[in-house]
């Protein structure tokens, strides 16, 4: 089954996988929430008493991925509330992520053009990245993320046309 489910903006000419990422991703069956123990320079989620005093979890969240990605040997790619965006940048609208009977269905809405990130122009060729990792059971019937998935792109238009019609 799906882990989650992400999609990017990039501004990286050479290949777009391996520059700085924008990106929206949504985990489903998790809830918005507070997060928790940042011990050892990890923050995670759970249902544990001591509140970390990292940013709330939002879910779908906006994540900011560095060129390479993080991790003893970099290269990974995905959720960690150490990616999560400050508070103020989460201003996704009517986000949701759920698990349908045989598909992940994320939702949201964002403004075009913010503060401090990657403009998005509707009439132009934008750079879209996409990302879903699988999840799988372990011998002790905890699931995990398989993998750090390969983000691949697209570009596209989101209108055609000419701004000035």
């Amino acid at each position: 089954s799906v882990g989650w489910i992400g999609l990017a903006f990039s501004e990286a000419s050479r290949d777009p996988r391996f520059g700085r990422k924008e990106a929206i991703i949504g985990i489903p069956g998790i809830k918005t929430s507070v997060a928790v123990a940042t011990e050892g320079g990890v923050a995670s989620l759970g249902q544990q008493s001591n509140v970390a005093t990292v940013e709330m979890f939002m879910n779908p969240g906006k994540y900011e991925i560095p060129a390479g990605g993080i991790g003893k040997n970099g290269g990974y790619n995905g959720p960690s509330l150490t990616l999560l965006s400050d508070r103020n940048k989460q201003t996704l609208i009517n986000g949701s992520v759920s698990r349908q009977t045989s598909y992940i269905q994320m939702s949201f809405a964002k403004y075009l053009r913010e503060p401090d990130e990657i403009e998005i122009d509707p009439f132009g060729s934008t750079l879209l990245l996409y990302a879903v990792s699988t999840l799988d059971d372990d011998d002790d019937g905890g699931d995990y993320y398989e993998g750090n998935p390969e983000w691949k792109y697209t570009y596209l238009n989101f209108l055609d046309g000419d701004a000035d019609a």
